[in-house]
């Protein structure tokens, strides 16, 4: 009969040779299950460390503990096992693309954001605040719902806002940018699907956004893309047509794209696959595109 001291002894041998420590290659969320549609807990940034509680995935997910301890799932694909964080001095493209005195400049700009009710034929059809139920989700959707419009904006290239920083992405966010790029892929209604909380989970063409993909190059496929979207709640605003944006899709034409500076931790799993970063342009307060002699146009009716 094996001794008692002997059993515990084996079994902390045992949990030792699988516990290991992880290093996020992204930054990443924390669920409170190994599911998208599952509670952010955290957002963890690039080079935060995690202890694994199991080396098993489920669903594509790591169950981890985090430095703070708090206990979830992360996607593995963002994670790299027993990889020591990266020096943040090393990363010379966000140094070369985001230069601190740009940083400083948005952090400057910032306004912050007094979201507005969804109103339709006179009719408030969503509050302020969507239908979240999350504190954390209930900030970003107060972003995502604001409607006013700056008097000016910040110029970004592609390259630096697909690059921003995540760690402190607040100090950032409420910034008025503009951005030139292409738009790739389609101008997609969120009329299907389960809706978003900003919209309280609506489907009609009016009372959802516009997912617009904006890519450094011409007719590129959505990994490749900075999301920028327009919401019911400001196109009543403006004389935007669906159709002229259509029209310019997977074309050559350059467009300029304005509006107020976003981070949408929901999606920081989706880098690579279906979108390029998750800042974006939430809301578009204006859209040109380059005219004949190369100056902007408002495509405004």
């Amino acid at each position: 009969m094996r001794h008692p001291f002997l059993t515990t002894l084996l079994l902390g041998f045992s949990v030792c040779l699988w516990a290991q420590n992880g290093t996020l290659k992204r930054g990443s969320n924390l669920r409170k299950g190994p599911s998208t549609s599952t509670q952010i807990l955290e957002n963890l940034h690039t080079g935060d460390s995690v202890s694994l509680i199991s080396s098993s995935k489920r669903a594509g997910y790591y169950h981890v503990r985090s430095a703070d301890g708090t206990s979830g799932w992360l996607w593995a694909r963002n994670l790299s096992i027993g990889a020591a964080p990266a020096a943040p001095s090393t990363n010379h493209a966000l140094a070369l693309t985001v230069p601190s005195g740009l940083l400083a400049q948005l952090a400057a700009a910032t306004v912050a954001a007094v979201p507005k009710p969804l109103i339709i034929n006179g009719q408030t059809v969503c509050g302020a605040k969507g239908n979240a139920t999350h504190a954390n989700m209930q900030a970003l959707d107060s972003e995502k719902n604001r409607t006013d419009i700056p008097n000016s904006y910040i110029p970004l290239t592609w390259d630096q806002i697909k690059n921003l920083p995540a760690a402190n992405h607040s100090r950032y966010e409420g910034s008025p940018v503009a951005v030139v790029g292409f738009l790739s892929s389609q101008v997609k209604q969120e009329t299907s699907g389960t809706g978003e909380s900003t919209n309280c989970n609506l489907h009609q063409p009016d009372e959802v956004d516009w997912h617009i993909y904006l890519t450094k190059q011409p007719n590129q496929p959505i990994k490749n893309a900075v999301i920028v979207e327009t919401t019911p709640r400001t196109r009543p605003l403006h004389q935007w047509v669906k159709a002229d944006l259509d029209n310019l899709v997977n074309t050559t034409t350059k467009v300029r794209i304005s509006g107020w500076l976003m981070y949408d931790f929901q999606h920081v799993g989706e880098i690579g696959v279906h979108r390029a970063s998750v800042w974006e342009v939430h809301p578009i307060t204006k859209i040109e595109v380059t005219g004949a002699n190369g100056s902007w146009k408002d495509i405004e009716h």
